[in-house]
């Protein structure tokens, strides 16, 4: 016993800062636990609202591929959830085209957030046009979109329109 040869205050003082250290690690781990709690529920919240907003939100690696969606915009595009989506949207795209998909990712990184006509593929392989506002965030650079409106005939609306006044005014009706 290397102890047996140390003096008795020695070997208390060593117990006390031992304890000490132990109650010390306990407050970390409570707070820890606390903190590690409370950005699990500011997660729950934010995804919950994520899901529950009523326009579809995206997004998109530098690339063009799929990030993350919400329900709503995974809904939009006919996919039964946003994981199935972005399963399918890795491989094929959600854009309808590479070409539609260079055109909105260069509006954005443009600065021209705003667009009408911006043409997405649907689940079943149809075509259907929104109007979208687009923004560069983050490092790495990720482009988020936030789907507005369906527009029938993307083919007629310019394509570097902004949206309806009614939209920037607040006076759209449902």
């Amino acid at each position: 016993m290397r102890d047996q040869h140390r003096p008795k205050q020695d070997l208390i003082n060593e117990v006390t800062a031992l304890r000490k250290q132990v109650a010390d690690l306990k407050d970390a781990m409570t707070t820890r636990r606390r903190v590690e709690d409370a950005l699990r529920q500011s997660e729950e919240q934010v995804r919950s609202l994520a899901d529950t907003v009523p326009v579809g939100l995206c997004l998109f690696r530098s690339n063009g591929s799929p990030l993350v969606a919400n329900r709503p915009f995974a809904g939009l595009l006919g996919y039964e959830s946003p994981a199935e989506l972005l399963r399918v949207g890795d491989v094929l795209g959600v854009f309808a085209s590479r070409e539609e998909e260079a055109r909105m990712l260069m509006l954005v990184e443009q600065g021209q957030g705003k667009a009408v006509g911006v043409i997405f593929r649907r689940k079943d392989g149809t075509r259907q046009a929104f109007g979208v506002i687009g923004t560069i965030s983050g490092d790495p650079p990720t482009v988020a979109l936030v789907v507005l409106e369906r527009q029938p005939e993307p083919w007629r609306a310019p394509p570097f329109a902004a949206l309806s006044a009614g939209w920037s005014d607040g006076t759209r009706s449902a």
